[in-house]
C-alpha cells in the first residue's frame, strides 16, 4: 500500500512514493499523475516499480526528441543531455536504442549532417576534430564522412577564398601577412598540404609594394 507520496526539494519533476513496509521509490510527478497512483492505494512495490521504470523510460525518450527537434544532435550529446536530467543508464540505453530504430539517430547521419553545416567554414582537419573529441563520434566514422565529403580540390578552393578575404582584410598592416596567413589556414583546420598548395596560388603584394 502507499504510504505517501512526497515532493523532493532537489528535484521538481520527480516525487517520492513511500510504502507501508518503508520501501521509498523514486517516481516522475508526470507518471503519478497519469497512472492516478494516490496515497492509501492497494498496490505492490513491484507494481509501482514498474510504472515507475516505464514512465522514466518514455519521459527519458520525449526529452530526447524534444531535443532533437531544437537542434542537431550526436548520440553522445543526447547520452550526456539525459544523463545532466538524471535519468538512469537503462532509461538512457533504451531511448539511444529506440532513435536508432527509428531512424532518428545516428553517427553517419550526424556527420553528414554537421559536414554540410560546417563544411564550407573550416578545414577537414578541424571538421575531424569537432566530431570526435566535441561530438563524441567514432574516430574512424568522423575520417570517412569527411574525406567523402570534402575532395582535396573542394579543400583547396576553401581555402583560397578564406585565405584572399583574410589578406584583403589585414594587408593594410603589412606586417608578415604570408605568416599571418599561414597561421590563419592552420587555425581553420587545413591540412598542411593545402596550405601550402594554396599559399603558393595567393597574392601577397600590397598596393604600396607595387610602387
Amino acid at each position: 500500500m502507499i504510504e505517501s507520496i512526497s515532493d523532493l526539494n532537489y528535484d521538481k519533476k520527480r516525487a517520492r512514493i513511500t510504502l507501508t513496509d518503508g520501501e521509498e521509490i523514486i517516481i516522475f510527478k508526470a507518471t503519478v499523475k497519469e497512472y492516478c497512483l494516490r496515497e492509501n492505494q492497494e498496490i505492490s512495490a513491484a507494481e509501482v516499480q514498474k510504472i515507475a521504470k516505464e514512465g522514466e523510460e518514455h519521459i527519458a525518450f520525449t526529452t530526447a526528441i524534444d531535443s532533437l527537434t531544437r537542434g542537431l544532435k550526436s548520440q553522445n550529446e543526447i547520452k550526456q543531455n539525459l544523463k545532466l536530467k538524471k535519468f538512469s543508464r537503462e532509461a538512457i540505453d533504451i531511448t539511444i536504442e529506440k532513435l536508432l530504430g527509428y531512424g532518428y539517430l545516428g553517427d553517419e547521419q550526424y556527420a553528414e549532417a554537421f559536414v554540410s553545416y560546417k563544411g564550407e567554414k573550416i578545414g577537414r582537419r578541424k571538421i575531424i576534430y569537432d566530431l570526435v573529441t566535441v561530438k563524441g563520434i567514432p574516430k574512424n566514422v568522423a575520417e570517412k564522412i569527411v574525406y567523402d565529403n570534402l575532395s582535396d580540390e573542394a579543400e583547396l578552393e576553401k581555402a583560397l577564398a578564406l585565405a584572399r578575404k583574410y589578406i584583403e582584410k589585414e594587408k593594410k598592416k603589412r606586417t608578415r601577412l604570408r605568416e599571418k596567413t599561414y597561421s590563419f589556414l592552420a587555425t581553420r583546420g587545413f591540412d598542411s598540404e593545402i596550405i601550402s598548395s594554396a599559399m603558393s596560388k595567393l597574392d601577397f603584394t600590397t598596393e604600396d609594394d607595387e610602387f
